[in-house]
């Protein structure tokens, strides 16, 4: 099952795609912007939401937590049978939230489940291992290490190559590569890599 995460951002206009959602605290209030969807759960303490909402299934947080809102969103849709995730506004507000929003990625990882960000037509992804990705010829690609060092094999359709190259997290080299062809393939031997580009 593929559930859409709906956190809280100053702005959204998204198109959501998946008909099952959670939304997170103060997103809720794009309820209407997100359309008719099957909404399996609104989570959160609720500390961001001018009015509690009423008549959904609604999963009340102690405002006094170890986890944000999103986390639990992400763990829930586990709970679910979620075995994909689609996060929508994940970025735009504190940078503190981006950069805790970009960690769900690896907690959705550790539970092995398929997730992604979407802002727009960006996609950010964290990868290993041999992975393919289909885009649009010429899109903007860009790798980041994540946690530490990242050592990749190869890659294949890519303007500059990541054939042998190590990464660590103070290099910028892996930023704004292109897209050769609709489809990309990046192999990685050490490591995790944030995976962000133009879908389409």
């Amino acid at each position: 099952m593929k559930v859409a995460i709906i956190l809280k951002a100053p702005a959204f206009s998204d198109e959501v795609l998946e008909e099952n959602v959670i939304y997170a605290d103060g997103a809720y209030k794009f309820k209407d912007k997100v359309g008719e969807k099957n909404v399996l759960a609104v989570v959160g303490d609720f500390d961001s939401i001018d009015k509690v909402p009423t008549g959904e299934n609604l999963v009340k947080l102690n405002p006094e937590k170890d986890f944000t809102d999103g986390e639990r969103a992400v763990r829930l849709a586990k709970e679910k049978g979620a075995d994909e995730i689609v996060i929508y506004g994940g970025y735009g507000g504190k940078i503190e939230h981006i950069l805790g929003n970009l960690a769900l990625l690896k907690i959705a990882k550790n539970m092995s489940l398929n997730a992604s960000i979407m802002d727009g037509q960006t996609k950010t992804q964290l990868i290993s291992g041999k992975v393919e990705i289909s885009l649009r010829k010429g899109s903007k690609v860009s790798l980041i290490p994540y946690g530490g060092q990242c050592s990749f094999v190869k890659s294949n359709g890519l303007y500059y190559s990541l054939d042998g190259l190590t990464l660590t997290t103070a290099d910028t080299v892996g930023i704004s590569n292109i897209a050769l062809n609709d489809k990309i393939e990046i192999e990685i031997s050490k490591g995790e890599a944030l995976l962000v580009y133009e879908k389409n």
